[in-house]
């Protein structure tokens, strides 16, 4: 089996795994990347030791691209600064690149205003966390409505103005991306790419919610492959990583066929080598 160093495998695929279970998932797949997360019933980051995470990756060859993550990332007061502090000592200890930044989703904060004032005084705090530690931050919209950071534009718009290209990058998201309606890309300044499908095609979009998101396959309507093939072309040459959030993916016993079907449908419909 080929090497899939262009694909990765988020933690939320397979939630009822134990970490040491997941990384034999993507190790059996020859999938050298991986991303762990701080919110799913089985694991708890604060119960586990870093050390043997990094001595797990280091023996099978598997990158922990990041820690997803540091939700409500753009309200940002002390508890968020802990938490931030707590994910990046524990992302250097079990030599994970960078942390995921989600901003907050409840309706509140929809002016734009508002939404500019609260991305760039977050991130100016975060950046200057994220350094301390020389980590990666991933700032990932959200695309639904009550999301208080929608479009990757104003993103990179902050990033341009308070930090070096090396510490803060885009999370771009299939799934949000289609959500946002949001045309442009950035490609350059995207450090990560989040992969999911949402095969009903009688859902309207403002009805999409992630139990809809699933592998991606030729019934996708989220445009997936025009995507991709957008952002290779443009410049973007980093990893592609399945995170679909739908039941039905999430309990299959043994998703590695349903994946290297998936990553094979991708490097053949997109010119993924």
């Amino acid at each position: 089996m080929s090497i899939n160093n262009h694909f990765a495998l988020n933690h939320i695929l397979s939630p009822n795994l134990i970490l040491k279970d997941f990384f034999a998932l993507s190790n059996n797949m020859n999938i050298q990347n991986i991303e762990i997360r701080n919110d799913l019933p089985n694991v708890s980051l604060k119960a586990m030791e870093p050390n043997m995470i990094k001595e797990l990756s280091k023996e099978l060859k598997i990158k922990i691209l990041s820690i997803n993550a540091l939700q409500k990332f753009n309200l940002w007061n002390d508890k968020r600064r802990k938490e931030l502090i707590f994910l990046c000592e524990f992302a250097k200890k079990c030599n994970c690149k960078g942390i995921v930044l989600v901003p907050l989703n409840n309706g509140k904060f929809i002016n734009h205003k508002e939404r500019q004032k609260l991305l760039y005084n977050s991130l100016k705090k975060i950046k200057s966390i994220l350094n301390n530690y020389s980590l990666m931050g991933y700032v990932e919209p959200l695309g639904f409505k009550t999301s208080s950071l929608r479009f990757k534009s104003e993103v990179a718009e902050a990033i341009d103005q308070i930090s070096p290209k090396n510490t803060l990058k885009i999370l771009h998201d299939t799934f949000h991306h289609y959500l946002a309606g949001e045309n442009k890309i950035f490609p350059k300044q995207t450090g990560l790419v989040h992969i999911s499908g949402v095969s009903n095609n009688k859902l309207k979009t403002s009805e999409m919610l992630d139990k809809h998101r699933v592998l991606i396959d030729e019934n996708d309507v989220l445009k997936n492959v025009d995507q991709l093939k957008n952002l290779i072309k443009k410049g973007y040459e980093g990893v592609f990583s399945f995170e679909p959030f739908a039941k039905k993916i999430q309990n299959m016993k043994n998703p590695s066929n349903k994946i290297i079907k998936s990553i094979n449908y991708l490097k053949k419909t997109c010119s993924i080598n």
